[in-house]
């Protein structure tokens, strides 16, 4: 995913990584490491504080003001995309930063969309039933695990 972001970015001097509490901001500071080896691009981390199981019950909170995402190239970071639902309500609280761009990253997409979010990186794409759960967990360092029960 670092690879593809460095190709679309190469003419950009910083990318923005907001990962969605906690996984996803273990997936943006993973990609940070990556990206910092491949290319001279500053990545600055932010994270997104939400309740997944009922995204509209609690305040979607940013830990950056607005402005300093004004012209800004954002990549907003999950571990898995089910429904698209969390990135769609995620998406809510960047739309007032006016960025120059907003992307999406995924370490697992899974294609049963209800939500109009479309994955921009993803680690692996699977095509799973509803009733399939996909988990993801760290070991150590940059390995991941992906579980479906």
């Amino acid at each position: 995913m670092a690879i593809e972001m460095v190709e679309r970015h190469a003419d950009e001097n910083e990318l923005v990584l907001i990962g969605i509490l906690d996984k996803g901001t273990n997936v943006a500071n993973q990609l940070k490491t990556a990206l910092k080896e491949l290319s001279s691009i500053q990545c600055s981390i932010g994270q997104i504080r939400m309740n997944k199981k009922d995204p509209v019950s609690e305040l979607v909170e940013l830990n950056f003001k607005p402005a300093q995402l004004l012209n800004k190239s954002v990549i907003l970071v999950d571990d898995v995309s089910n429904s698209g639902r969390t990135l769609f309500y995620a998406l809510g609280c960047l739309m007032n930063a006016k960025p120059k761009s907003i992307e999406t990253a995924v370490l697992v997409e899974r294609m049963h969309k209800r939500f109009p979010v479309g994955i921009s990186y993803y680690g692996m794409r699977l095509a799973t039933t509803l009733k399939d759960h996909i988990e993801v967990q760290t070991s150590s360092g940059e390995d991941w695990t992906v579980d479906l029960h």
